[in-house]
């Protein structure tokens, strides 16, 4: 994958990072496989999708050139060091390795190669929807698990739109112009041309043409790990999104490391793109 330009220097704290859930309801899901060594058999994992973490992580890094860290992502143990260093957290914070209960956990990885885990309880959600092989054009208005919004202002794409750092002051300027505070409230961004890049917690999927279409890369917009799995199964095909042509009261589809596939309506009133101010 080609490397993007670097305009601005990356502030000399920049750290990579990724959020998972840890869950046991995976467990018994019948599409979870990993293998934590690139010999062993797919086995199911309470960590949703952590293959395509490390690859996350392992592509940020070679895009800001943390040698550390493409050495600890790259190696052939990679994986199974990533598991053991989850296991341990659980572990530490909440005295078992296989803790049953909901967690997001955030890995954050520095330009050094240190691993630093974070985590916080998360609710239970729904086994269905996390490896869906299909999304529902049309739901229940009272099942909604978002409530979005679209911004008003523009972001420029960048390898930091693109990777997921901690730079992050455009989304959290996104979501406070919007006073977007509650977690089941998501801001739709779009970058200089108008199109949909992604939402400031999410990737979003629209119903176009009889098929749920994603924002496609060139938009500028991050690649997430659900993003991956949507567009892997034929669940999602990339395309281009105008800002424009979201409507008040649609159906459309959001996923993220933590909280796997959902659905939520746009808001009808709140956030209309007027370009870049």
């Amino acid at each position: 994958m080609a490397l993007l330009p670097l305009h601005p220097k990356p502030p000399a704290d920049l750290a990579i990072f990724t959020t998972l859930r840890s869950d046991a309801l995976l467990l018994t899901h019948p599409l979870n496989h990993f293998s934590p060594y690139p010999t062993s058999p797919p086995t199911p994992s309470p960590f949703y999708r952590l293959l395509h973490h490390r690859d996350r992580l392992l592509s940020a890094a070679q895009q800001f050139r943390f040698h550390h860290a493409i050495t600890l992502l790259s190696s052939p143990c990679a994986l199974s060091t990533l598991q053991s260093a989850l296991e341990k957290h659980l572990l530490d914070t909440y005295s078992s390795s296989t803790y049953p209960a909901p967690v997001r956990i955030r890995m954050t990885v520095s330009s050094s190669g240190a691993l630093t885990l974070t985590s916080a309880p998360t609710p239970a959600l729904p086994l269905s929807g996390f490896f869906p092989l299909s999304l529902s054009p049309s739901h229940d208005p009272a099942t909604a698990a978002w409530r979005i919004r679209l911004s008003a202002i523009a972001i420029e794409p960048s390898p930091y739109t693109v990777h997921k750092t901690t730079k992050r002051e455009m989304y959290d300027a996104a979501r406070a112009h919007l006073a977007a505070t509650a977690t089941d409230v998501e801001v739709l961004v779009m970058n200089e041309r108008g199109e949909v890049m992604e939402g400031t917690l999410t990737t979003p999927y629209f119903w176009r043409e009889g098929g749920w279409v994603t924002p496609r890369e060139g938009c500028g917009g991050n690649r997430g790990t659900t993003r991956r799995w949507a567009l892997e199964r034929g669940v999602a095909v990339e395309g281009t999104i105008r800002a424009e042509d979201v409507r008040a009261g649609e159906v459309v589809w959001l996923s993220n490391g933590v909280r796997g596939f959902g659905w939520g309506r746009v808001e009808e009133g709140v956030g209309k793109w007027v370009g870049k101010g």
